[in-house]
């Protein structure tokens, strides 16, 4: 059972225990994501980087950055238009 401990989960490593897992830049948006996103969107992306993207299987860097950087502009627009500031 997780105890949040480092190695327990890609999300908790990369938020609270500031590990750059997958890149720089992956673990930059995850953080960026965390902090713009609702409950629902940071459960979806926890699911998402243990399950799509587990650092022991040979993710596919790239593409994960990719889906980061389209959800991380979603979050950022839906943002704008509800008024708020966001850099």
């Amino acid at each position: 059972m997780p105890n949040g401990k480092v190695g327990d989960h890609p999300f908790t490593d990369i938020v609270h225990h500031g590990r750059d897992l997958y890149s720089a830049r992956a673990a930059g948006l995850v953080r960026e994501i965390a902090r713009l996103a609702d409950d629902g969107t940071r459960r979806f992306l926890q699911d998402l980087l243990m399950r799509d993207f587990n650092e022991y299987d040979s993710p596919d860097i790239a593409r994960l950055e990719k889906v980061l950087l389209e959800l991380r502009d979603r979050l950022v627009q839906e943002a704008k238009e509800r008024g708020y500031e966001v850099d």
